[in-house]
């Protein structure tokens, strides 16, 4: 069984099933426009004539809704001697004198003729958009809805939220009632089966980017179908075997993201026209199931940012032609406070009242286009508030966003409010600059990238007075984002300052500009000027020796920087200023960490994190060690604490808008998911964080790199070659771009060794064999050197394979504390000597580390091995058990390559390890899979679930869909009963968690 929406085909086929058994039952379908409707009913339609039910269809026509029975008579009777009849007696019903019998005698005739139809045999009937359909239709509707109960008799009916007829209302009440009735909503798609709806319509795998636009239909699938092909150009499509192509035509959709009705019924019965299955509807269609992998090969991705995308169809608003026109008025005005708003703020702009405001309201929200979140009302459909927007002339937005700015600042409110609607109108009148010159900290502290906007346009329209201040706010602006010019315009604010206590203030910032960008020479140089000059503030002057401390750890003078570290951290515990206190440890930390005492250097990043917890003002020193506090402990292969401390800097980064911060977090993040094998979660991370321009130079680098290695490992070789192309020339300028620049070198690696290129893919390497202090620093450096050993013998070339030996060593010895150099080093030394016992100790580490990708070379070094020394059925074992590993995250080249290693020696993983997985059963479960299964045996919630295997909400939701899939069950329950049922027997430990048996 299938969750979402699958779980409700499957509901479908059994209701269907049950009619053609005789068991009568009545079906009303709700859903927005383009959710699908007619899709889903089409598939009981399909049904039913397979099993040899009567099928009829019709649809209520808005151009016909006045004509009586014209709904009910387009399904029953399309054409023919049964249609000529009904339509003579609503003729004759027309003459005065007929009263209504003529009318009664019509809607009898329907009725007797669908009661002998049922004595005949299983009939469905199905009425598509009955909010549409004439009064006399919906009264005969009712009359069949009380013979279903003691017919065999399918009736079904499809309805829009909108508009609310009072007798539509009270018919689907009653149709949906009692122990024949059911009401079936479509909610919208969710993550996954957006994406699924995607894989469908490409006919490929969509990328992050794609999957991230995607969310601009807000789970419609109709919508989706209509953005996917308004983007076809700008998506291109990599096959695995033909040449790559742009994104196909897509096919047009009727509002409801069905096609048009053709003219014929199923099976051949005359009947409506009942709409066919397209060949691949998003969200919806049989047959269209995930195991169809044949014919989905190669991978979709958007060839520009999403930012760069065409505007929605002009289109989109005529979609909503059912709301009043007051509501639409409002909902267009509610479009430019943006995707969420409040009904107060709306209520300003408008110069009304909040009552009256949410009157209007009150139809969007019934339709599904605004959702309440609790706080605010938001857009579902990004791409529908788009299209609103630009309904607008731009004269006319310019005015309003006047207005909307005007109104929300001299009501108060949150000045990054005002900031969006200032954004929106381009020149600032002189009022909105003294507004900005007043409220510049504050909006710099809530939302930094709208006040660096605004103050960039502030300072070319200041006269000379106030430019200077404007500028000082800028250039805060500028540090906080992490931008590139930040330096340039502290440097020259600096340079203009005469007042000493500016100056020093200017220098602090200066220096952390720099030393943001890389350029620590500079920014010892600045910091030691401003300590000779007199610095009047305690708390200034001890933030200065500890960016002096920084600078000296960076520069290669750790143990200098830690004696002064000492003092630093003694003043600020006297000073007892939280910022003090935190920037004083983080020097301690850094220093130590440069020393290789790296728990000594953890243990002072959680101080100083308990010190800026203690005041907003350091909010900035708080995102920046929880990032140094991430990754000391990946570095320790503790998953647990790097998980908790990218969750706080995520939560702290978004509420404090602070977006620098928040794309080195979601870097970090992307890197966590990838050495534990997520690697969908790992490329949404990394395309979370391929944001504006930054100062930190190694972020493009790990973006870009990441994504490169992941699509290297999954043999997407296009892909991988694009990423890289997306570096600029000058990606390894900074020492933190070297130092960060692993991955960039592994996946060029990994491509020329798939280009059956040993030699290239040692040269692409070998900068991890320099000894200097980025080289040295440098996270991959360890398993770099492994690989060289690797690929080095297989050309050949045992020196660079003796050198990278020797490398690796002193690395280790340099970084005793952590596991990961010491794995690398008893894998360079393995592999070297083709030694099975030193393999099998990087084995055991790599088991403990639980990183996929690691453990599968483990395994397949072990197997090469093994078979070295002629043991082949260890060999075999150890090469199914390096396969297993891979399959988690999706390692399609090191699998390829590990059968490729192998083959050579003489050993193939056979018919019984190389057959297909079984497609049932606990068997059929991957291992990723079955962890998942296992925990919800015990009961645990999605996001528990999660957070126990450092995976995201959406991997897991995909993971149980497929559980409950291979297992064939409705529920989590019912998951949680076929575990207990194989748990072991009576010796089993109380409280174990249940296997899935041999």
């Amino acid at each position: 069984m299938r969750v979402g929406r699958d779980q409700l085909r499957e509901e479908l086929r059994d209701w269907v099933r049950g009619g053609a058994r005789g068991r009568g039952g009545r079906l009303i379908v709700e859903g927005e426009p383009g959710a699908g409707r007619t899709a889903y009913v089409r598939e009981a339609l399909a049904e039913a004539a397979v099993l040899g039910c009567r099928v009829r269809y019709g649809a209520a026509d808005p151009f016909t809704a006045e004509l009586p029975l014209r709904a009910a008579l387009d399904c029953l009777h399309p054409g023919g001697a049964g249609r000529a009849a009904v339509i003579a007696l609503l003729r004759e019903a027309r003459r005065p004198e007929q009263g209504g019998g003529a009318w009664l005698a019509a809607t009898d005739l329907l009725v007797s003729g669908v009661e002998e139809w049922c004595a005949r045999g299983p009939t469905l009937l199905v009425l598509d958009d009955l909010h549409r359909a004439d009064p006399a239709s919906l009264l005969l509707w009712r009359r069949l809805g009380r013979s279903a109960d003691r017919l065999p008799l399918l009736l079904a009916a499809t309805r829009r939220p909108l508009p609310r007829r009072p007798e539509v209302e009270q018919l689907c009440a009653d149709l949906g009632a009692g122990p024949g009735g059911r009401t079936v909503r479509l909610e919208p798609l969710t993550g996954p089966e957006s994406a699924e709806a995607l894989r469908r319509m490409l006919r490929a795998e969509p990328g992050p980017r794609l999957r991230e636009a995607a969310r601009q239909a807000g789970g419609n699938p109709g919508l989706l179908r209509e953005l996917t092909a308004h983007w076809a150009g700008f998506i291109a499509i990599t096959r695995d075997g033909p040449e790559p192509r742009r994104g196909e035509d897509t096919g047009g959709t009727r509002g409801d993201g069905c096609e048009d009705r053709p003219d014929e019924g199923p099976g051949g019965r005359p009947g409506r026209p009942v709409p066919p299955a397209p060949a691949a509807p998003p969200g919806d269609g049989p047959g269209n199931r995930r195991g169809d992998d044949r014919e989905f090969s190669g991978f979709a991705e958007l060839t520009v940012p999403e930012e760069e995308l065409p505007h929605p169809p002009d289109s989109l608003p005529r979609g909503l032609g059912y709301l009043s026109r007051a509501a639409y008025t409002t909902l267009r005005h509610a479009a430019l406070l943006g995707p969420a708003f409040t009904p107060r703020e709306l209520a300003l702009v408008q110069a009304r009242s909040a009552r009256e405001v949410l009157a209007e309201l009150e139809e969007p929200l019934l339709a599904g286009v605004l959702e309440d979140t609790g706080e605010q009302l938001r857009f579902r459909q990004p791409a529908l508030r788009r299209a609103l927007y630009a309904e607008l002339p731009r004269p006319a937005r310019t005015a309003l966003h006047q207005e909307a700015a005007l109104a929300l600042a001299e009501a108060g409110r949150d000045p990054a409010r005002t900031a969006e609607q200032l954004l929106a109108c381009g020149a600032l009148d002189g009022w909105a600059v003294r507004w900005l010159a007043d409220a510049a900290r504050s909006l710099i502290a809530a939302a930094p990238a709208a006040a660096a906007e605004l103050l960039e346009r502030a300072v070319g329209q200041a006269d000379r007075a106030d430019r200077e201040a404007l500028e000082g706010s800028l250039a805060d602006a500028s540090l906080m984002l992490r931008r590139p010019e930040s330096a340039r315009l502290l440097a020259t604010l600096h340079e203009r300052a005469t007042d000493p206590g500016a100056r020093a203030a200017l220098a602090f910032k200066l220096v952390s500009a720099l030393m943001i960008e890389g350029d620590m020479a500079r920014a010892l140089a600045v910091t030691e000027d401003a300590l000779a000059e007199r610095v009047h503030s305690p708390a200034l002057r001890l933030r200065l020796e500890a960016c002096r401390v920084l600078a000296l750890a960076e520069r290669g003078c750790p143990a200098q920087a830690h004696v002064l570290a000492g003092p630093v951290v003694a003043e600020a515990a006297r000073l007892g200023d939280p910022l003090c206190g935190a920037e004083a440890h983080h020097a301690m930390s850094f220093a130590l960490f440069h020393l290789g005492r790296g728990r000594e250097s953890l243990r002072h990043v959680a101080e100083g994190i308990a010190w800026a917890r203690r005041d907003p003002e350091a909010n900035d020193m708080r995102l920046l060690l929880l990032a140094n506090q991430a990754e000391g402990h990946e570095r320790f292969d503790e998953p647990q604490p790097v998980a908790a401390a990218l969750r706080e800097a995520r939560e702290l980064a978004l509420a404090t808008r602070s977006t620098g911060r928040l794309m080195v977090t979601e870097a970090l993040e992307a890197e966590f998911h990838y050495r534990l094998g997520d690697w969908d979660a790992a490329l949404a991370g990394a395309a979370r964080a391929d944001g504006p321009p930054v100062s930190d130079g190694w972020l493009p680098v790990v973006v870009h790199g990441l994504r490169a290695l992941v699509h290297g490992h999954r043999d997407e070789r296009e892909a991988a070659r694009g990423e890289l192309a997306l570096l600029p020339s000058d990606a390894f300028a900074a020492p933190a771009a070297r130092r960060y620049g692993g991955h960039v070198l592994l996946a060029r690696s990994l491509l020329a060794e798939r280009a059956g290129r040993p030699a290239d893919a040692v040269r692409e390497l070998l900068p991890a064999l320099a000894d200097g202090p980025d080289e040295a620093r440098a996270y991959e450096r360890p398993w770099m050197l492994s690989e060289i050993v690797r690929l080095a013998l297989e050309c050949g070339d045992t020196a660079t394979a003796r050198a990278a030996v020797a490398a690796c060593g002193r690395t280790a010895a340099a970084l005793a504390e952590y596991p990961g150099p010491a794995l690398a080093l008893l894998r360079c030394e393995g592999l070297f000597a083709q030694d099975p016992r030193l393999l099998g100790r990087a084995l055991e580490r790599a088991e403990r580390g639980g990183r996929p990708l690691v453990l599968g070379h483990a395994w397949e070094d072990l197997a090469v091995a093994r078979a070295w020394h002629g043991d082949l059925a260890a060999a075999r074992s150890a090469l199914t058990q390096a396969v297993a590993a891979y399959a988690v995250p999706g390692a399609r080249w090191d699998i390829a390559r590990a059968d490729a290693r192998l083959r050579s020696l003489g050993v193939r993983r056979g018919s019984r390890s190389a057959r297909r997985r079984a497609a049932n059963g606990w068997e059929a479960l991957t291992p990723a899979e079955l962890k998942v299964a296992l925990l919800v045996a015990q009961g645990r919630s999605n996001p528990e679930i999660a957070s126990a295997l450092f995976l995201s909400a959406r991997t897991v939701q995909t993971h149980v869909s497929h559980i409950l899939a291979k297992l064939q069950v409705r529920s989590r329950a019912a998951v949680a009963a076929q575990a207990a049922a194989r748990r072991p027997g009576p010796e089993a430990a109380p409280g174990a968690v249940p296997g899935p048996g041999p």
